[in-house]
């Protein structure tokens, strides 16, 4: 659970890094940026509602 609590945090970050960097008009950039937000924010659902769970298999 922390560390999809970290990368929430890490997914606004670059999403509105990436906003604003789309209009200073570095479109390269700024879809870099929201393409690892919308990454780093699908993962941190998955690992915050359980569906993906890393230590599943050591607790048995």
């Amino acid at each position: 659970m922390g560390l999809g609590v970290i990368l929430i945090f890490l997914a606004v970050i670059f999403i509105l890094w990436g906003l604003f960097s789309r209009k200073q008009k570095y479109k390269i950039i700024s879809n870099a940026l929201l393409m690892a937000g919308t990454i780093a924010l699908f993962i941190s659902i998955l690992l915050l509602t359980g569906i993906y769970d890393p230590y599943a298999n050591h607790i048995k």
